[in-house]
This record gives C-alpha cells, sequence and structure tokens, in this order.
C-alpha cells in the first residue's frame, strides 16, 4: 500500500505493508478523529513511524522501549486486551511515542502511556499506565549511554 507522509517536511510516498496498518479506537490523545495509522519502518533505524492514513501530517516517531530500558514492563488490563482483540501476549508489540529535538541529548520517550499494536487483528491503542512510577519523558539518549552492570 502506497501511504502518504511528510515525517521529514517534504511530501514523500512509501509503501507499507497492509500487515503494518491498524485501526485505533478511540483515536490517540489530541487526534481521536483520526483511527488508521500505518507503520512506517526503516531498517537502518531503531526509530518506527506511526503515520496517520487519514491526515499525511500527522506523524508520530516511536521506538521499541526495551532497546533502551530493558527492565521496562506492564501489566494490560483485561479490558484494555479484550478492546485490543488481544488473546496472545506475542502478539501485542509495544512501541513508545518519542519527543524529537534537534539536539539528540534532548530526544525522550513517553513511557507512561505505551502504543500497543495486536499484530494479530491490527488494532492499536495508547494506553495510559495507571498507578505507574513511569516518566512522561524518559531520556532516551541517557539510558543508550549508560554502560551495562558487569
Amino acid at each position: 500500500m502506497q501511504v502518504i507522509t511528510h515525517r521529514f517536511g517534504t511530501v514523500e510516498h512509501v509503501e507499507v505493508d497492509d500487515a503494518d496498518v491498524y485501526h485505533f479506537e478511540p483515536g490517540l490523545g489530541g487526534f481521536e478523529r483520526l483511527h488508521r495509522y500505518a507503520l512506517v519502518r526503516d531498517e537502518d533505524s531503531p526509530v518506527e513511524w506511526l503515520q496517520s492514513l487519514e491526515e499525511p501530517d500527522v506523524v508520530f516517531a516511536l521506538i521499541e522501549p526495551f532497546l533502551f530500558h530493558p527492565e521496562y514492563g506492564f501489566e494490560l488490563a483485561d479490558r484494555e486486551c479484550v478492546e485490543l482483540g488481544l488473546e496472545r501476549p506475542q502478539d501485542a508489540m509495544v512501541r513508545c511515542v518519542l519527543t524529537l529535538s534537534s539536539s539528540v541529548e534532548e530526544i525522550t520517550a513517553n513511557l507512561l502511556a505505551p502504543i500497543v499494536l495486536n499484530q494479530a487483528t491490527g488494532r492499536g491503542r495508547q494506553v495510559v499506565l495507571q498507578d505507574a512510577n513511569l516518566p512522561l519523558r524518559f531520556p532516551v539518549f541517557e539510558a543508550v549511554q549508560m554502560p551495562l552492570a558487569a
């Protein structure tokens, strides 16, 4: 499927597999009227793009949280699993929204409201974690630079 995106400020046409199209019900916070998104991947980067199929100007930078925060985890409420049609944990793909900056050191990830994508059903949802002691703005670069414990 051809997708139009403005992810880098200019009009770009990218090819996306139908399996990478997700329906969000409800829509993402602040974009409730938009429901169809494509996950645009770049094999040379860990950053993925959640591109609205209804509005080319609406695109979110995403990243897999386990790349920079290996112990990241949360329990998904039964209600959320039902709404996502999630029957098997391995069908869930978790991503966090990045806040980009011209300075790499200032890039942050929202660990408090991850995006959960069900690869089997094509449903997606942003989940606001309740009672979680996780930051809204987690410094990604700082986490990547920390040496691993021996």
